[in-house]
């Protein structure tokens, strides 16, 4: 595998969805050699999916105080205070901690990029605001030239 694209989100939290959404328009087109997981907060599912990759983008809501919709660029040593996933329990660290954890055991891709798609409305049921829906064509062509192809 030459590269790997993880999405990361809750698909009934509103605007958390996001990096699903995400994921599945770059599934469609992916350039070859792409892996693209779908990823809900089991860190040992996202460290062995880091296993022997190269290259790995990963894209999630976040929160930074810019426009809903908008699009970010984050490297992974920033990013942990701007991911809006969070803890979702005792058995899934979000993404920030299993970036975390990954460094701590050595086992992260060697070029790791968060893009993020901020976000607003994030409770239980809600849908995914217009403005954020608008931004996955934005947030998966980020996502390409993230990986370079």
């Amino acid at each position: 595998m030459s590269a790997l694209v993880v999405g990361v989100g809750d698909p009934y939290r509103g605007d958390d969805g996001v990096g699903l959404m995400v994921a599945r328009r770059i599934r469609r087109h992916a350039p070859a050699g792409t892996v693209v997981l779908e990823w809900r907060g089991d860190p040992e599912t996202l460290l062995s999916a880091w296993d022997g990759v190269e290259r790995a983008v990963v894209v999630d809501a976040v929160r930074t105080g810019a426009a809903a919709g908008t699009v970010h660029r984050l490297e992974p040593a920033v990013a942990p205070a701007a991911l809006a996933s969070g803890p979702r329990s005792s058995h899934g660290l979000g993404l920030a901690g299993a970036i975390a954890l990954g460094e701590a055991l050595g086992r992260l891709p060697r070029e790791l990029r968060i893009v993020g798609v901020e976000g607003r409305a994030f409770a239980l049921g809600a849908p995914a605001g217009e403005a954020v829906r608008a931004a996955v064509d934005r947030a998966a062509s980020a996502v390409v030239d993230e990986l370079g192809v």
